[in-house]
């Protein structure tokens, strides 16, 4: 009788909420350094010999020897300067581990020349004259670029190599952390059959763990599709191979939705004005309604005023504005997509449309920190020329690895990995990790989902709490000191 009355009790499920402390500094953040370089990879087919580079920005601190390399791999249309704000904290936070954040070799294509003369002169209007249409700068011609078509999976692992072994030529522990789309790339290069004059072996054979940010395999690659095409709205997003190699598709991404060269230029030439001018009126050919500079930068860069929430960093709020709704957030994200507005114009009784930061536990970007990755010199929040044969490749992997050309099985890799996804982002509870975790089951994988973040504000947000995690975990598997108690 007992037995069969307890079999009954309901079953407890408690429901622990993440608590997380934020970074503590070692080091004044001030003290961080970034440098930028560029380093010889394999030649791609076809493609000019000054394209076959891979970019690292390096953040570390001066004078600290290296013990550990984190190598960030960005994910669709991201750039290297992304990684910024994360990479200064972590690195502030435990002096000796260096971040070494990827750009790709596509990143070379973009015209950075309207940027660099409008900050010499201090005149956004500079920018803006280049960019205009009939400016100086020419957009890239497809036709111009039959090569990116050849720049698929392999030779973006062959890039991401070169850079591995350069970390491993100065660090005893590497690690490979990829967000978005870059984490389908990072699932993947561990089992990735690496050629004798490369060093031979396997991927999993030069690094010692992975960090997967808002990204993992059957979210952000690896989704079996094989001469599939993909669209939306009419739209092909992901063409097939034989789309690009005969030239009926440009061979990189640009849509009617919102992403691609044009929308990043908009985005770059907001940042220069929110820098130079940023309390002064966006000039009419920019705004139909009265707008400051820095608030412009900001709705272009807010969840709550984007064309989806999950693309989008939590910066601040639009004040003085007039709303009108968002149904394609709505559509596409649910419920979060229903807080998100578009701004008209101006309210009744406002002036123009201003910039506030908000309220700090839902605002947890610096806006300063999204204006400053698209003016730096010597790398960019965004990749504006994103090669459709990488997006084509991953997606077609099956998750599992297991007939893969140049791979060896999913579950033969055995590095420990933490994934840690975003409460607002793609991957909103552990079991969007959990296609990955059963490619390699058994393994050593942590998963842990901070609340509140969008998929950029993992990577940027300030007193980013990815920090501590992260170093929690690099302790764990031995690779730093210790923590003192």
């Amino acid at each position: 009788m007992v037995p069969a009355l307890v079999a009954c009790l309901p079953v407890p499920d408690v429901q622990v909420p993440l608590l997380v402390q934020p970074p503590s500094y070692r080091v004044p953040l001030e003290q961080v350094a970034v440098e930028t370089v560029w380093l010889e990879t394999p030649a791609a087919p076809d493609t000019p010999s000054e394209l076959n580079r891979a970019g690292v920005r390096r953040t570390h601190v001066p004078g600290v020897p290296t013990r550990v390399v984190v190598i960030a791999v960005p994910g669709l249309f991201g750039g290297a300067a992304g990684f910024d704000p994360l990479a200064r904290q972590l690195v502030a936070s435990e002096p000796g581990v260096e971040l070494w954040a990827v750009d790709r070799r596509a990143n070379l294509l973009e015209d950075r020349e309207g940027i660099q003369r409008a900050l010499a002169a201090d005149d956004p209007e500079v920018a803006r004259a280049y960019y205009a249409r009939g400016g100086e700068f020419e957009p890239l011609d497809p036709a111009s670029v039959p090569f990116m078509t050849r720049w698929g999976l392999e030779v973006h692992l062959r890039d991401l190599h070169v850079v591995v072994l350069a970390a491993r030529a100065v660090a005893d522990v590497v690690v490979l952390a990829g967000h978005s789309l870059g984490a389908g790339m990072v699932s993947v290069y561990p089992a990735a059959r690496i050629a004798l004059e490369h060093g031979g072996g396997l991927g999993e054979d030069h690094v010692d763990g992975l960090l997967l940010l808002d990204g993992s395999i059957g979210r952000t690659g690896a989704f079996g599709w094989v001469e599939q095409r993909v669209g939306a709205f009419g739209v092909t997003l992901v063409p097939t191979v034989s789309d690009l190699e005969s030239g009926r598709v440009s061979p990189f991404l640009r849509t009617r939705l919102g992403f691609g060269p044009d929308l990043y230029l908009d985005h770059v030439v907001a940042a220069v004005y929110a820098a130079l001018r940023p309390d002064e009126l966006a000039p009419p050919a920019l705004s139909t309604y009265p707008v400051t500079n820095r608030a412009r930068a900001g709705i272009l860069a807010d969840d709550e005023y984007a064309f989806t929430p999950i693309f989008s960093a939590s910066v601040g709020e639009a004040i003085g504005a007039r709303f009108a709704g968002n149904l394609t957030a709505f559509v596409l994200t649910g419920a979060d997509g229903a807080r998100s507005r578009t701004v008209v114009g101006v309210a009744d009784g406002a002036e123009y449309v201003d910039w506030s930061a908000g309220d700090p536990s839902r605002e947890v970007t610096d806006l300063d920190d999204v204006i400053a990755g698209f003016l730096d010199p010597d790398s960019d929040v965004r990749e504006w020329y994103f090669p459709l044969r990488l997006g084509v490749d991953l997606a077609s992997l099956d998750p599992r690895l297991e007939r893969a050309p140049g791979f060896v099985p999913m579950e033969r890799i055995e590095l420990p990995a933490l994934a840690v996804g975003a409460g607002r982002g793609l991957i909103t509870s552990p079991v969007g990790f959990q296609s990955y975790v059963n490619t390699r089951p058994g393994a050593p994988i942590a998963v842990t989902v901070i609340p509140g973040l969008t998929h950029y504000d993992i990577v940027m947000a300030r007193a980013n709490p990815t920090v501590p995690i992260v170093l929690r975990w690099l302790r764990s598997e031995g690779w730093l000191s210790p923590r003192p108690r």
